[in-house]
């Protein structure tokens, strides 16, 4: 009795096992699944990597940089006139957007853990790979969103600092506080892209030339924001 009973132990364990590859496997049944997730990597997670970096090795070429500048010109504005009441305020509109996307990230993970838990098809293995990879971008979205929240927190409760002492501690006061705006504005990009980033996958679960035509739409459109034409 007791020398059978590691045989099953271990043998439990191989079932698990090769379910667990199954599962990642079968999320790629057809070529065009394996195509469209090729595309869908290229233009969500290895573009919004390099997207910060975009201004640094494309100068004068990218929309990020020219946002920035402008913002720059605002933040120098504001520290000189004094007006940080207005200051504050214009951040509130952003602080409003990051927290309702943020609590629609929660809700829609709810909604995808469902589809896992009480739908018939999610006992496709093919179906809950596809489930929790879009819970994952759903929770990074989330992330992302609460930490521009925070980025504007700071914001509020640092722009009515004597600017004299943040040149001192920062170097400028202008690009200490622009610095902030930016990396706020930054991490609600990230957010709502990887939301976007989403839709794709859900196409997937029921048609992968559906994910694969939106994925390239959105790359499209990427490309024709992040990077505007010359006048």
């Amino acid at each position: 009795m007791d020398s059978g009973a590691p045989t099953a132990h271990h043998g439990a364990h191989r079932m698990i096992g090769q379910a667990g590859f199954g599962s990642l496997f079968d999320a790629f049944q057809r070529p065009l699944d394996v195509l469209g997730f090729v595309l869908w990597v290229l233009v969500f997670p290895v573009y919004h990597q390099i997207y910060p970096r975009l201004p640094k090795w494309l100068p004068g070429r990218t929309t990020a940089e020219q946002v920035d500048t402008l913002r720059r010109s605002w933040i120098s504005r504001v520290l000189a006139s004094g007006d940080i009441i207005t200051a504050a305020h214009q951040t509130r509109n952003l602080n409003m957007v990051n927290t309702f996307l943020a609590s629609s990230a929660v809700i829609l993970i709810g909604f995808a853990a469902n589809m896992i838990v009480g739908n018939a098809r999610a006992e496709d293995p093919a179906t809950i790979a596809r489930v929790v990879l879009i819970i994952i971008l759903l929770a990074v979205a989330f992330s992302y969103f609460v930490t521009s929240l925070r980025h504007l927190g700071h914001f509020t409760l640092t722009i009515g600092a004597d600017p004299a002492l943040v040149d001192r501690l920062h170097g400028s006061a202008a690009d200490y506080f622009s610095g902030l705006i930016a990396r706020a504005s930054l991490r609600f990009t990230q957010g709502l892209r990887a939301l976007y980033s989403v839709f794709p996958l859900f196409l997937w679960l029921y048609d992968p030339w559906l994910f694969v035509t939106v994925t390239g739409l959105w790359a499209i459109w990427f490309l024709a924001q992040d990077f505007p034409r010359r006048s």
